[in-house]
């Protein structure tokens, strides 16, 4: 799979690439325009009727292709679940003209989403073209999604990390090698058009003292409520868009009305704060740089805030990765601010805040510290800010699990299986673990039943960690399923054909095949039983008990 993680990179690098060039061609047209209407230049009446003719294409796109709606990501996560099957022929152009509408015509949304989403969907045609497996088609799904990101950003390690962090949720070979091949390549043709221009550029000139880390915590523990607050707010508009919709009696009216009213809010901006239209990355450099006053970032923290979640809850195609790092600039550029006035702590310091407010919101709002960290190090090109990096990622992450937050793309993932009219198989992943009686049971057994004969079948990977639930356990104790099949265990060099009594030990790896409808309860059950830590039980007489890696069950076959 390394070629064809290679083949589908080259070409998810090209696509991107362009994508970008075209959005930058769409800001500069929606930056002229602006000082031309502001300044009266350009007849009002002419901007007016431009924002309402992308609002009515906007919503023409949505019907044509309801699936480009918001970021993508949730719906590329849901599909590596077996939770739907997007058309990719129809997703990629219209996502592609959407998000270049919806950023050109001002609103705060980002390409990071969209570009995840257009990846994945050239991974699917590649896979779909070659009439591959399941498997195959879901590999190559991730590492164009990988690929989408580190062409997107000029990060291939954390194009790689989120793809396997947050969509695959799988770190096996068979995942990594292929993914992190597509991220290289893509990141590799996408500066060759694009250039190497970091997408943050400034530098760190000076280094935060250690005696000044006690900031980093009050900074990481207000980070990790914004991120919950956030999120809250983001389901909120969401809710206000679609209780705004239901005044109209017919979907495409009630599509086209929020498109509208999103774009009226474009308009609104150019005229009150222009400087929180579009994506607002330009305007990281320029908080590092200390151009703003505490005022100055207050209302622009505030406004890029209000814009930004009610820009992507009218539905309209765009990510939310860089406006809400945008805010994390800003919270850090404010929190430096406060820190300079009231404790006389040096304004040198404000780039390493900065930084620090991308990283910790980040990691607050997706919950994947990780990606995070190496995101925001690739996008600034400076490796100084690692300690501080992770030490205000750990902490935000472990604020915002501890207010209840809940990982954004997660909250997305699940509005969005609400509103979506499921098939008895995905209904049966989603209803998972929910109360039912014998009746309902049975007849959703049958639903299952007559329409499994046409499933195609994949195979996921999982690793057994040392200290979970199955490690030391049998086979049979996974409970995998009805239909779901471990075909094989990796143990070291060996390779074992494992039976209901074959003990599974730490660090094994395994092979579970299983039809697509599967695909979400077997992860789930991997994720519960092999990737988590549990206490060992004891035996009878308080001895814990351990498995040697020479059991005669563990022979194979």
């Amino acid at each position: 799979m390394i070629i064809e993680g290679a083949l589908v990179g080259a070409v998810v690098g090209t696509v991107i690439a362009l994508f970008r060039l075209s959005l930058n061609k769409a800001d500069l047209i929606r930056t002229d325009m602006v000082q031309q209407a502001v300044h009266g230049g350009r007849p009002l009446g002419l901007v007016t009727l431009a924002l309402i003719l992308i609002a009515v294409l906007l919503s023409l796109l949505l019907r044509f292709e309801p699936e480009i709606s918001g970021s993508g990501i949730p719906q590329v996560e849901g599909e590596l679940k077996g939770l739907g099957d997007q058309c990719w022929w129809k997703v990629l152009p219209a996502k592609l003209l959407g998000c270049t509408l919806a950023i050109g015509g001002g609103l705060s949304l980002g390409r990071e989403g969209p570009s995840i989403q257009i990846g994945g969907m050239l991974g699917k045609a590649c896979a779909r073209l070659r009439h591959t497996s399941l498997t195959e088609e879901r590999l190559l799904i991730t590492c164009g999604a990988g690929a989408g990101l580190a062409a997107a950003f000029g990060a291939p390690l954390a194009g790689a990390l989120f793809a396997l962090e947050e969509l695959h949720k799988n770190f096996s070979l068979e995942v990594l090698v292929p993914t992190m091949v597509a991220t290289a390549v893509s990141d590799y043709v996408a500066v060759n058009i694009i250039g190497l221009t970091p997408v943050f550029d400034f530098g760190i000139t000076h280094k935060l003292p250690l005696k000044l880390y006690w900031t980093v915590l009050v900074l990481g523990i207000i980070l990790g409520a914004f991120g919950v607050f956030y999120n809250r707010t983001l389901a909120a508009m969401q809710d206000a868009f679609d209780f705004l919709g239901k005044a109209e009696k017919t979907p495409s009216r009630s599509t086209t009305f929020k498109m509208l009213c999103a774009m009226a809010m474009s308009f609104l901006f150019m005229f009150i704060k222009p400087e929180v239209l579009g994506s607002g990355s330009i305007m990281v450099a320029e908080i590092s740089s200390g151009k703003f006053a505490l005022g100055a970032l207050a209302t622009l923290l505030l406004l890029k805030f209000l814009f930004s979640t009610a820009s992507f809850g009218s539905g309209s195609p765009g990510g939310i990765f860089l406006p809400l790092l945008v805010l994390g600039a800003l919270t850090g550029g404010l929190y430096s601010r406060v820190l300079t006035s009231t404790l006389g702590v040096g304004q040198e310091y404000i780039a390493c805040f900065v930084i620090m407010g991308m990283a910790g919101y980040f990691a607050a709002i997706v919950r994947a510290p990780i990606t995070g960290i190496i995101l925001i190090t690739e996008m600034t090109g400076d490796f100084s800010t690692l300690l501080s990096l992770t030490f205000i990622s750990v902490v935000a992450f472990m604020t915002a699990d501890m207010m209840g937050g809940v990982p954004v793309y997660e909250q997305l993932l699940e509005r969005r299986l609400k509103n979506k009219n499921l098939t008895p198989q995905e209904k049966a992943i989603v209803e998972i673990g929910r109360p039912e009686t014998a009746g309902d049971s049975i007849q959703k057994e049958r639903k299952i039943k007559a329409s499994r004969g046409r499933e195609r079948r994949a195979i996921i990977f999982g690793d057994v960690h040392t200290g979970s639930y199955m490690d030391g356990r049998q086979v049979m104790d996974l409970k995998l399923p009805p239909g779901a099949l471990i075909t094989s265990v990796r143990r070291g060099e060996r390779e074992l054909i494992p039976g209901g009594r074959t003990r599974l030990i730490g660090g094994d790896a395994i092979e579970v095949l299983c039809r697509r409808s599967d695909i979400g309860p077997a992860q789930r059950i991997l994720d519960e039983k092999c990737h988590t830590l549990v206490v060992p039980e004891e035996n009878r007489d308080g001895l814990i008990l351990r498995v040697e890696k020479d059991h005669p069950e563990d022979s194979g076959k």
